[in-house]
Parts: structure tokens; sequence; C-alpha cells
């Protein structure tokens, strides 16, 4: 029998889906918001990990952009074995970005990350609280080793 052991550099959160092919409900917003988001999905899917995350009129899971009260800018939540809820800040998204699309973009790889399962870590990751929004946009190498080796 084979004990499988989990890395000492590993961050997962436990709170992600049971599987890396995820389906989202399509969002329809502007190309401002839209193209950005569509980005993400690509970032995570042009890795060498099992990411596969695509559009489904049939998922559960959402993105929703709107204007919260709260101060962070984007949101994960999960609501089911293979459902998540993602939220994004526009307020907060809209003061603080210096390069929007590429904001956006990071935001929702991030919030990808935590539907992969990744927790937040201080490592050079899309997960790491602490990055340059405006410049990080795709799953670092750590993220990537991340998710290959919880699936």
């Amino acid at each position: 029998m084979s004990v499988s052991a989990t890395p000492a550099s590993a961050h997962w959160n436990g709170t992600g889906q049971l599987i890396a092919r995820i389906g989202v409900y399509p969002y329809n917003y502007n190309d401002t918001w839209q193209k950005p988001m569509n980005k993400a999905l690509a970032n995570w899917n042009a890795t060498s990990s099992p990411a596969d995350l695509y559009k489904n009129r049939n998922s559960g899971s959402t993105i929703t952009v709107k204007s919260y009260r709260n101060t962070w800018y984007g949101h994960y939540t999960r609501c089911g074995d293979s459902c998540f809820y993602i939220k994004l800040n526009s307020r907060t998204i809209n003061r603080d970005a210096s390069n929007f699309s590429n904001y956006v973009t990071g935001v929702l790889v991030h919030e990808f990350g935590h539907a992969l399962n990744l927790a937040h870590n201080s490592t050079t990751s899309i997960m790491n609280s602490s990055r340059n929004r405006d410049t990080m946009t795709k799953p670092q190498a750590h993220d990537v080793s991340d998710v290959n080796a919880y699936y």
C-alpha cells in the first residue's frame, strides 16, 4: 500500500472542488470585464496542471461582478462538490487598478486558485495576497505544482 505524503511546501485550503475540471455558468459582461475574465480561464487552462475551466450552461458555479461594500477584490465560496460562487468587487478593482485588464485577470486567476483548493501563501504565487495585481496574471510555478500535487 502506497501512502502519498503532502509536500511540505504545499498550500492547500481543502475548500475547493473535488476535481480540477470545473464548469462555470457563462457570464456576460461588457468587453472591459469579459475579455480579462476569459483570459483568466485561459491562463489556468494553459498550465501543465489538470485545471480545465470551461463555460457550461448546466453549471451551478457563477461569477458575479458587482460593487460590494467589502474591502476585498474577489471572493470565492464553495457551494458543493462541483459548485462555487466567485464575486469580483468592481468598486475596489476600479479604485486600485493601474492596469485594469491585468488586475481583473489576476484577481480571477487567484479566485480560481481557491476553486482548485489553493490557499493563500507568501511565496511567488498568484495566491500571495501581497502580489502585484497589475502585473501577475498567471498561475506561477508554485501554484501549478500545488494543483498537480493535489489532484
